[in-house]
């Protein structure tokens, strides 16, 4: 399986910088392979303040506000590529309005894999939403938890499979991880306690295909006792040792996956370790 070359990396704020080059570092890299660091700022947009001078004072204290973010986040990127001795490229640009996360999106269209340190919502000028950069890019997305530390990335991993387009999407996107792996679960479950099913497909089919790639494969098809998907794959990862969930970002439409949330946006809170997710 082809190793990645073009990796991007999301970079929020400077505290992500270390964590994006540590999962950089555990992926199977080929030769001449790049890290491209993005960093998006939100253009300063106010409404409703009451005089000019408060309006100027504003506007005056975001741009300086999202210029020592767009700095220190550099600096500390560059920093941490070169402690690691890796090849690296560094964008920023700015966007309009507070949600940064569409334009990131765009920026990293070429990228084979993204990577996403998460940070705390309140930690940056800019919000960022990784669904949203799912859905802006195009390419699957690799959220990082907020400090993370882990040394491995696909070693074990638990696979949310409801034969859905999105889950298919995702185990393929996920591959290059995916053909290093030592165990693959494939977890497909057929109901929960408090949580209807959105779709239901055995995983056995997309097992077969993992295994004739030489990708140690299980499949478990069950009725869950848990409360929902999170509680349950989230059980399951702990069960395997897992450093990696795969799963589509789902959503009937982007509208209603932005305003109702799902599974998806769930398993993105508080998440232990990262999380693969394509659309």
């Amino acid at each position: 399986m082809k190793a990645l070359r073009t990796v991007f990396a999301v970079i929020p704020g400077a505290e992500s910088a270390v964590s994006a080059v540590k999962a950089h570092q555990a992926l199977p890299l080929a030769d001449r392979s790049k890290l491209v660091g993005v960093h998006v700022s939100p253009l300063a947009i106010s409404y409703g303040l009451a005089t000019d001078l408060a309006l100027a004072s504003y506007i005056e204290a975001q741009i300086e506000a999202a210029e020592e973010e767009r700095k220190s986040a550099e600096a500390a990127f560059k920093r941490a590529c070169e402690q690691a001795g890796i090849a690296y490229e560094w964008r920023a640009d700015t966007a309009m309005g507070h949600l940064v996360s569409p334009h990131a999106g765009a920026m990293t269209r070429a990228a084979e894999l993204i990577l996403f340190p998460r940070l705390p919502e309140d930690a940056t000028v800019g919000r960022h939403q990784i669904e949203e950069l799912v859905f802006s890019s195009g390419r699957p997305v690799l959220g990082i938890p907020s400090g993370w530390s882990g040394t491995t990335l696909g070693q074990k991993v638990v696979v949310a499979w409801d034969g859905g387009r999105e889950a298919a999407r995702a185990v393929f996107d996920a591959m290059p991880l995916l053909a290093e792996a030592k165990l693959v679960r494939i977890v497909s479950v057929q109901g929960f306690s408090e949580e209807p099913v959105r779709q239901f497909t055995m995983g056995d089919d997309i097992a077969a295909t993992l295994s004739r790639q030489g990708v140690p494969t299980e499949s478990h098809t069950f009725q869950s006792s848990r409360r929902n998907v999170k509680e349950e794959l989230l059980a399951q990862a702990l069960d395997i040792g897992a450093d990696m969930l795969v799963m589509g970002c789902y959503g009937h439409s982007r509208f209603r996956e932005m305003m109702l949330g799902g599974v998806s946006r769930e398993m993105l809170n508080g998440m232990p370790f990262p999380l693969l997710l394509s659309n």
